[in-house]
């Protein structure tokens, strides 16, 4: 009797291990080499594009920061006290700052309220109409909307530190 069940325990082991090859095989063709060309890669906003922004006046100043955040991203959240930072700089620079979300403007004062980044407008809009592919992403443009300057994604110092001689420039 050991010796039948000793078999169907290693035809079992057996029959596990090849149906957790092939699921693994699956998974594998499916998301690290599969590619659909009649997807396109999402796009990403570029220096002179124009941003297009529903109700948005860009000629209110020459110099124009979009920041694009989103409920739910732990960059962003992680990056407020540098959002703070940098609108207060932009304030003092008489630079115009606008947040803007996916979310509805009541979702997004909320989440801004959150954040302690209160007392600037905010804007909503999807994310694909900015072709912005994520979040945390700074804009700078001027006033007619052309993209000048962008950073995706969470900074680092370095990159903060550009984000704000920028804005002081």
């Amino acid at each position: 009797m050991s010796n039948i069940t000793r078999k169907i325990e290693l035809a079992a082991n057996i029959l596990i291990i090849v149906v957790a090859i092939l699921v693994v095989g699956i998974l594998a063709q499916k998301y690290l080499f599969s590619h659909n060309p009649a997807v396109p890669p999402p796009k990403s906003p570029a220096i002179g594009d124009r941003v297009s922004l529903a109700d948005f006046d860009w000629s209110k100043s020459n110099k124009n920061v979009l920041l694009v955040l989103q409920k739910g991203c732990h960059f962003c959240s992680e990056s407020a006290d540098f959002y703070r930072r940098m609108i207060q700089q932009a304030k003092d620079k008489n630079v115009n700052v606008v947040a803007v979300l996916p979310q509805s403007k009541d979702e997004a004062d909320k989440y801004l309220d959150d954040l302690r980044l209160s007392g600037i407008p905010t804007r909503q809009s999807s994310l694909s109409s900015l072709k912005v592919g994520g979040t945390p992403t700074i804009i700078i443009a001027d006033d007619k909307g052309e993209i000048t300057d962008l950073w995706l994604g969470k900074l680092t110092p370095q990159k903060e530190i550009q984000v704000l001689n920028k804005i002081q420039s």
